[in-house]
C-alpha cells in the first residue's frame, strides 16, 4: 500500500503544534500499516524526522511544479490564474502535458520531480492530511493547492482521502476558495475536526456529508499531556502571535504589556514564555521579549520542542496566549487560559476551544473598545478559578485524546476494508 502525507511544512515544520500533531498522525500511521511505503510531503526530506522504516519524505519541487502552472509567475489577475487552476483540474491529461512541456522550455530538474509527483499521486492508497488550520481564506493559495492535491489523487479512482486534525475556515462562501471547496470536500472519505463550532456549519455549507465526519479534539493533546505535574503551578505563562492572521501589531503589544505586567507584579508571580511558533519571522519568542520587557522575574526555559514547551507550561497557574497552540498545550495540562484575538481566523480558534473544554478558556476580542478593561476581569478570573478548573480540563483533554484514538481505530478499519484488509 502507497500512502502519501501532507504535514503543512511551507516551507518548513517549526510550529511546535504542527510538529505534534504531525508525530501523532505520522506514528500512528505507521504502527497501523508497518509494510506500507508511506511518504511525507516536506521541504526538506533530509530533515524528516525517522518515525518509523518505512517513512520517507517526499521533495514538494513536484508538487509545487505542478501548483505553479504554466502561466508566468507575476503580473497575472487572480481571476485567470483560477481560470487556469480550474482547466487542469478538469483536464488533466491535458494539463500534464502542458505543464511538463512548460518546464522542459526552464528545467529539466523540475520536470523529473513533476513526474515524480503525478506518478506517486496515481498510484497512492491513502492520502493523510496531518491536523491543521489550512482551509481558510487566511491561507488561500496554500489551501488551494492541497484541495488540487486531494482532487489529483481521488482521480486515480482507488484512493482513499483522510483529513485529521483539521480546523476549517472561515470562508468567504463568496470566493473561489469556496467554490473549490464545495467541489472537493465533499470527496474526501473520513474527516476529524478539532473542534465543532465553526467548522461543522462550514462543512456542511461545503456540501460535505457529516456521517464522514467526527469531532475529536486536536492532535497535539497527547503529546501536549505529557509529564502532568501533580499540582497546579504558580507562574503566569505567557504568549504572543504577531503576524498577518492574528493582526496583533505593536500597538497592541504596548498596549497588553500596561495590562499584563501590572496584573503580574499584582499577583507575585514569576512569568514563563510559551513560544509555539518557531518561524523567523513571526517567532513568538520576539514578541513575548517585547511584551515582558521591564519584568523583574521571567523563567525564559529553552523552547525548541514539544516536550521543552510542555515543562514550560507545567508550572503555570495560568496562562494568557495569543496563538491557538500555545493554548492547546496549557489546556493538555490542566491550565487554564485567557485566548487573545483580533481577528476572525484566530476568534474561531479560541472560542472553539471554549466549546470543546466549557471552563477555564476565557476569550478576549481584542477588536473591541473595552478590550483592556474585559483583559483585567477575565484574568483574575481566570487565576481565582484555576484550581476548581484543572481537574475539567484534564479530563476534557483527556476525553478528546480517547476519542482522536477512536477516530484513527475507526479510520484503519475503514481503509482496511477498502483494500480488503479485513
Amino acid at each position: 500500500m502507497r500512502i502519501l502525507v501532507e504535514p503543512s511544512d511551507y516551507p518548513a515544520l517549526r510550529n511546535l503544534g504542527d510538529i505534534a500533531m504531525q508525530q501523532t498522525a505520522v506514528g500512528r500511521i505507521a504502527n497501523f500499516w508497518p509494510t506500507a511505503d508511506i511518504r511525507v510531503f516536506t521541504e526538506s526530506p533530509q530533515s524528516l524526522p525517522v518515525y518509523a522504516p518505512n517513512v520517507q519524505g517526499m521533495s514538494n519541487i513536484g508538487r509545487k511544479a505542478w501548483m505553479s502552472g504554466i502561466l508566468p509567475q507575476r503580473g497575472v489577475p487572480h481571476y485567470i490564474r483560477h481560470w487556469e487552476r480550474r482547466f487542469r483540474s478538469r483536464h488533466l491529461q491535458l494539463g500534464r502535458r502542458l505543464a511538463k512541456y512548460n518546464l522542459k522550455l526552464r528545467s529539466n530538474r523540475r520536470t523529473t520531480a513533476l513526474t515524480g509527483f503525478l506518478e506517486a499521486v496515481q498510484t497512492t492508497d491513502l492520502l493523510v492530511v496531518c491536523g491543521m488550520g489550512g482551509i481558510t481564506d487566511t491561507f488561500e493559495q496554500y489551501a488551494l493547492d492541497l484541495l488540487d492535491t486531494i482532487a489529483l489523487v481521488k482521480e486515480n479512482g482507488k484512493a482513499f482521502v483522510a483529513m485529521l486534525g483539521q480546523g476549517f475556515g472561515p470562508i468567504d462562501d463568496r470566493t473561489f476558495l469556496a467554490e473549490r471547496a464545495r467541489e472537493i470536500l465533499p470527496l474526501v472519505d473520513f474527516i476529524a475536526l478539532r473542534e465543532p463550532r465553526a467548522s461543522l456549519p462550514l462543512l456542511k455549507r461545503m456540501n460535505v456529508d457529516l456521517s464522514h465526519v467526527n469531532v475529536t479534539g486536536d492532535d497535539a493533546l497527547g503529546i501536549a499531556s505529557r509529564g502532568r505535574g501533580s499540582v497546579l503551578g504558580n507562574c503566569l505563562g505567557i504568549n504572543l502571535r504577531m503576524a498577518s492572521y492574528s493582526n496583533v501589531t505593536i500597538e497592541f503589544l504596548t498596549q497588553l504589556r500596561q495590562v499584563i505586567l501590572p496584573f503580574a507584579r499584582a499577583r507575585g508571580v514569576t512569568l514563563r514564555p510559551l513560544p509555539s511558533s518557531l518561524y523567523i519571522e513571526e517567532a513568538d519568542s520576539n514578541s513575548i521579549a517585547g511584551l515582558t520587557e521591564g519584568y523583574e522575574r521571567i523563567c525564559i526555559g529553552n523552547v525548541t520542542e514539544p516536550e521543552t514547551l510542555t515543562r514550560q507550561v507545567r508550572d503555570c497557574r495560568i496562562a494568557i496566549v495569543g496563538s491557538y497552540h500555545a493554548g492547546v498545550y496549557a489546556l493538555a495540562q490542566g491550565v487554564t487560559i485567557v485566548g487573545l484575538y483580533n481577528s476572525d481566523y484566530y476568534r474561531d480558534k479560541f472560542l472553539g476551544l471554549e466549546a470543546l473544554f466549557g471552563v477555564g478558556v476565557f476569550p478576549v476580542d481584542l477588536s473591541v473598545p473595552d478590550w483592556t478593561t474585559n483583559l483585567i476581569i477575565k484574568a483574575n478570573e481566570a487565576w481565582d478559578t484555576a484550581p476548581a478548573c484543572r481537574l475539567p480540563l484534564i479530563e476534557a483533554a483527556d476525553r478528546q485524546i480517547e476519542s482522536g484514538w477512536k477516530a484513527y481505530n475507526k479510520l484503519r478499519a475503514l481503509v482496511d476494508s477498502r483494500f480488503g484488509r479485513v
